[in-house]
C-alpha cells in the first residue's frame, strides 16, 4: 500500500466516524503523548486501514500486549546509547545477524554489512538529531534509510509514531518504535503522535465528555481531564 491509498482509507474512517459518533476526532490531529504514560506496545492492530479507526474487541492491554521497555529493541538502544555498547554486542544485532544467516532479509537489508552501515548508522544519526536539535517530525528529518532501501519508503516510516488507545483510554505503540525509545531514553517529556485506532468504548468516552455541559464534569471521569486524547473536545464540555 502506498500512502495516497492510505490517505483513502482514512478519509473514509473519517466520514463514517462523524455519521456514527458525537465526538469524532480530526484522523490527522496529533497527539502530544507523555512518554510515561505509554507502558506496552501491541501489534493487534493492522496498519494498512488508515488513520482514526474505531474498532471493538477484545485488543488492548487485554488482549496481545508487551511491555515497551523489556523488548530486545528497548534493551538494546538503551545498552547502546547509554552504555556505550557497540551495535555487534546487542540483541538487535544478533538477531538480524540470525535472519540474515537463515537467508532472510531484515526490514529489506540482505546482508549484514548493508544492516550495520545503514539501518544502525541512521539510528544513530536520528538519536544525534534529537538530542542536539530536539524532536522534529518526520519529514523534517535529513537522510533517512529510505533513500537506499525501498522497504524503508513504506508510508507508515514517514508518519509519525502511531498508537492505539485501548477501553480504557491507555495509549499502546504500535509504530515508531525507535523514535519514541529514543525520546524516552533523552528522558523528553512527550512526543507528538498519530491514532491509528480508538476502542469503541472509548470513543463512547469522548462521546460523554463532549456531552458534559461547562461546569458539570462528572466526578467518575475526573481523572480523565487531562487525557492527550481528550483536548480537542474539553473546551466544549468546560
Amino acid at each position: 500500500m502506498d500512502l495516497s491509498t492510505f490517505q483513502q482509507y482514512t478519509a473514509w474512517h473519517a466520514e463514517w466516524n462523524h455519521r456514527q459518533y458525537a465526538a469524532p476526532a480530526e484522523p490527522w490531529r496529533l497527539v502530544e503523548v507523555p512518554l510515561t504514560e505509554v507502558t506496552y506496545f501491541t501489534n493487534e492492530i493492522r496498519l494498512n486501514w488508515g488513520l482514526g479507526r474505531v474498532q471493538g474487541g477484545d485488543w488492548g492491554v487485554d488482549g496481545d500486549h508487551r511491555l515497551l521497555r523489556e523488548t530486545p529493541r528497548y534493551c538494546s538502544l538503551e545498552q547502546h546509547f547509554e552504555k556505550g555498547v557497540p551495535w555487534e554486542r546487542t540483541e538487535l544485532y544478533a538477531r538480524a545477524a540470525q535472519q540474515i544467516e537463515s537467508g532472510n532479509q531484515v526490514r529489506g537489508y540482505e546482508s549484514l554489512g548493508a544492516f550495520r552501515e545503514r539501518r544502525c548508522e541512521y539510528i544513530d544519526d536520528l538519536y544525534r538529531s534529537i538530542k542536539t536539535e530536539g524532536y522534529r517530525p518526520n519529514e523534517k528529518e535529513g537522510h533517512h534509510p529510505a533513500d537506499d532501501n525501498a522497504f524503508e519508503d513504506a508510508y507508515a516510516h514517514h508518519l509519525e509514531p502511531l498508537v492505539v488507545i485501548d477501553r480504557d483510554g491507555e495509549p499502546l505503540l504500535t509504530e515508531g518504535f525507535h523514535r519514541f525509545i529514543i525520546a524516552d531514553l533523552l528522558q523528553l517529556d512527550s512526543i507528538p503522535v498519530y491514532v491509528l485506532c480508538r476502542h469503541v468504548e472509548w470513543q463512547r468516552t469522548r462521546d460523554r465528555v463532549a456531552g458534559v455541559p461547562s461546569g458539570e464534569f462528572p466526578e467518575k471521569l475526573s481523572s480523565l481531564r487531562c487525557h492527550p486524547d481528550l483536548t480537542d473536545i474539553m473546551s466544549s464540555s468546560g
